[in-house]
């Protein structure tokens, strides 16, 4: 007595070809997004805290961290698992507002006697 389906008909090849496809679609999709992934960063790197508002990782909040935040807020660049660190709101997005509060934290600071070169 013969089966009355085998590994070669028409039904079973066609269910063949739907898996192999399918499986190679998902992993040739999988290879192009992989690199899409962005890690989670926590507030605290190795040696210590992470100065809020320090975008630029000096160790002292300044103008220029402000300025990459108004860049970061704009567009122009992808934010650093670091600068993303260093969100004075804590939100972890880069905003307009995040450049307003480093502004007026350097705005209670006392001021620094200016040095000439």
């Amino acid at each position: 007595m013969q089966h009355k389906y085998s590994i070669f008909s028409r039904k079973s090849l066609r269910t063949i070809c739907i898996v192999v496809g399918s499986v190679s679609a998902a992993f040739i999709l999988g290879i192009e997004t992989a690199g899409d992934v962005q890690p989670v960063v926590s507030r605290t790197e190795a040696g210590g805290t992470v100065l809020e508002g320090d975008f630029n990782g000096n160790g002292v909040l300044d103008v220029n961290d402000a300025r990459i935040a108004l860049e970061l807020a704009k567009g122009y660049r992808s934010p650093t698992p670091q600068e993303l660190s260093a969100d004075p709101n804590g939100d972890f997005s880069i905003t307009f507002e995040d450049a307003m509060l480093i502004l007026d934290k350097l705005e209670r600071l006392p001021s620094q006697p200016s040095v000439q070169l």
